[in-house]
């Protein structure tokens, strides 16, 4: 049953959607064309200032709030004693343990050395 004089219709939703949809239609100005036109040439610029100094690169992995899922297997009584301290500081169990790692388990060197590998993926100055 079907039609077999039936065509496919070859729409470019950008070109002619502009003219079905008025609330959401894309107008290009000539400053967005030379904008578009002025990212594709020039690289990307960083945005963040890159971090030297030790203690600003521990504060700074210390307020980050992105995060990663990790699980960490302990007794429970140890658990409930971390948990209880945690929120005796008002803080988060990740919280703590990032401290933890932070202040007494990673060396200096392996903090930075962390820090500028992130800071290399997000800047895209590493893939």
């Amino acid at each position: 049953m079907s039609n077999k004089n039936r065509k496919p219709v070859q729409i470019d939703s950008e070109e002619e959607g502009k003219y079905f949809d008025s609330l959401f239609a894309k107008e290009s100005t000539n400053e967005e064309k030379q904008s578009k036109n002025h990212q594709e040439t020039e690289p990307t610029q960083i945005q963040e200032p890159r971090l030297q100094q030790f203690e600003k690169i521990r504060d700074y992995y210390k307020n980050d709030k992105s995060q990663k899922q990790y699980s960490i297997y302990l007794p429970e009584s140890i658990q409930k004693m971390i948990k209880r301290h945690a929120i005796l500081e008002d803080k988060s169990f990740s919280q703590v343990a990032k401290e933890l790692f932070l202040d007494h388990y990673l060396s200096n060197s392996e903090i930075k050395s962390a820090y500028n590998d992130d800071y290399d993926r997000r800047n895209g100055l590493k893939p």
